[in-house]
């Protein structure tokens, strides 16, 4: 392999393999933060919370994540990606296995709050390497092959939480997620390649970023968009059993499918980002904006196209995730893992913000009305999406 391209120095058996892995440990982790979506009614009913406070156990983790995650990935960037992701991983277990063994909201609590501090380094190290591994020119379908991870994670690893709860009670989702993540800590440790710690920007090269408005505008969008999509996919356990009356067991193949649509938005981004991302931003807000606004009103009267409704929301679901990491990381290019991890976080700052409201609106006007609430900071974010793009066509040479 060409070392002056930053590439692994001791080359794994194929691309696939070492891209592979990353995928299962962002399955592992990503499956962490988001499982408690599935789990949250019963989470609400055993700890005895209401529906918005057991929200919070996403929105530590996001803000976590958002206020923490930017200095502990300029930390983990100038470490071997191997040892970043085979620590990861076995924090992660660790943290899952305590609330399993101590399924109080105060445990809770505190793991999330560890976790979601580590996520954007861990991110921000999977994709940054997957990039590396490849080189630049296919950077998308690295990124969008490496989320496969976080598709995996919506349409396997929710749907088998709540379904798992359902059957055996939350507690065993926490169990399973542990013992994944020290599969991942071994397979990882065995199989990925060690590769060469890039040369990392100064430390003001990388803060310089935050001085750049264009690049600020694109963090702007991330979070808008995000808070749009967990206004309403946090709790959509809840609204496919209030509004559409499915049980348990029901509500987790809908996840499932769900995910399975997301799967096919990933593949779509991933062959259609590398040639505007601003512009596929835009779609996927579009998309979102819609598929929030008919939810409740499908699922109430016309039953029959819940499946369509539930699957393009899926689908611009995890579009967005693809898009959104490839649009920050060129804005930022010459310092991509801390755009990376600043991406991350503004995200999670926008799945805090977006949950922590959309679990008031629940409380105040019943969780059929938080579809309205994320269609509305879609919409929001398609508007940026096109004024940010028109900007770029009159003034080419800016980010």
């Amino acid at each position: 392999m060409n070392e002056t391209r930053g590439r692994a120095v001791e080359p794994a058996s194929s691309f696939t393999l070492a891209i592979g892995l990353l995928a299962f440990t962002m399955f592992v982790i990503v499956t962490t933060e988001f499982v408690v979506v599935g789990l949250l009614p019963a989470m609400a009913k055993d700890l005895k919370l209401s529906l918005a406070e057991a929200g919070w156990f996403v929105t530590w983790f996001a803000l976590a994540a958002a206020l923490l995650g930017p200095p502990l990935t300029m930390l983990a960037g100038r470490c071997d990606p191997r040892h970043v992701l085979i620590t990861a991983a076995i924090v992660f277990a660790a943290g899952n296995l305590a609330i399993a063994w101590a399924p109080h909201s105060s445990t809770v609590v505190a793991v999330r709050l560890l976790q979601g501090c580590a996520l954007p380094a861990i991110a921000s190290v999977a994709i940054v390497a997957a990039a590396r591994l490849v080189g630049a020119e296919r950077e998308g379908w690295a990124v969008s092959r490496v989320n496969i991870g976080v598709v995996a994670a919506t349409v396997l690893g929710v749907p088998a939480g709540a379904m798992a709860a359902d059957y055996a009670g939350w507690p065993t989702s926490f169990v399973g997620l542990a013992l994944l993540g020290l599969v991942s800590a071994g397979l990882v440790a065995a199989w990925f390649p060690r590769m060469e710690i890039a040369k990392q920007p100064s430390m003001l090269t990388e803060v310089s970023l935050l001085w750049r408005p264009g690049f600020l505008m694109h963090l702007l969008l991330s979070c808008v968009l995000f808070a749009g999509i967990f206004a309403g996919y946090t709790y959509i356990a809840a609204l496919l059993g209030t509004v559409a009356n499915l049980d348990g067991s029901t509500i987790g193949w809908a996840l499932m499918g769900f995910g399975l649509a997301g799967a096919f938005g990933n593949w779509i981004a991933g062959r259609v980002v590398d040639r505007d991302p601003l512009a596929a931003t835009a779609w996927v807000a579009f998309a979102l904006a819609f598929a929030m606004a008919v939810a409740a009103p499908v699922g109430e009267s016309l039953s029959s196209l819940l499946g369509l409704v539930i699957g393009l929301w899926g689908a611009a679901h995890m579009a967005a995730f693809v898009i959104t990491q490839v649009r920050v990381m060129r804005a930022g290019r010459e310092a991509a893992a801390f755009a990376m991890s600043l991406n991350i976080s503004v995200c999670n700052l926008g799945i805090g913000l977006g949950s922590t409201f959309g679990g008031r609106i629940a409380d105040h006007y019943g969780v059929g009305a938080v579809g309205y609430v994320g269609a509305a900071a879609a919409t929001a974010a398609l508007l940026m999406a096109v004024v940010m793009k028109a900007a770029r066509s009159r003034a080419p040479a800016t980010t």
